[in-house]
């Protein structure tokens, strides 16, 4: 259900009045700045990612160490940058990622002039988004627990120094 959900939401991204309050509350104007540049669907999916994170109970973090992870939550894609991706290109690098996730690397390319090296490219950017996107937090001054967060978020789960990563990333998973 959740692959139907995120298809619809390609054609009608909304972003509804409790989320400009989600917004408010845990980001601050650079981290807003950074936020409004991602494409309203990565915006709509980074404030579910946030929901998912608020409404779950994280054992072990403090209530600092919480506020970072939301504020990550909303930032973690910013890497994605409006444009980067139109409808087609985003479905077919979730194919991509999720089943041939081996060839992905292979066929990413920058510098696309045709549709089939525009899609190259989105690959790339799909891989290289965690990075980016930590590098532009880092930039605009973010916290360099939630830089790390960004940057980490599509690393493989297994035992992290942060122990927040674990939440960003099964929240990032769901949705």
């Amino acid at each position: 259900m959740g692959l139907v959900r995120r298809i619809i939401s390609c054609f009608y991204p909304v972003i509804l009045p409790e989320d400009i309050t989600v917004i408010e509350t845990y980001l601050d104007e650079p981290s807003k700045f950074l936020f409004y540049q991602m494409s309203k669907f990565d915006q709509q999916h980074s404030l579910a990612v946030a929901k998912t994170v608020l409404k779950k109970k994280q054992k072990g973090l403090s209530e600092k160490e919480r506020l970072l992870l939301v504020k990550a939550a909303l930032l973690h894609d910013v890497g994605k940058i409006e444009g980067d991706f139109d409808f087609w290109s985003r479905i077919l690098v979730g194919i991509v990622r999720r089943f041939f996730p081996f060839i992905r690397r292979r066929l990413a390319m920058t510098n696309p002039t045709s549709w089939w090296e525009r899609f190259r490219y989105c690959l790339y950017v799909d891989l290289i988004h965690p990075a980016r996107g930590a590098h532009l937090a880092r930039l605009f001054g973010a916290e360099p627990t939630v830089v790390e967060m960004i940057k980490r978020h599509h690393e493989p789960r297994r035992r992290h120094r942060l122990a927040a990563l674990k939440y960003l990333q099964a929240a990032d998973s769901r949705n």
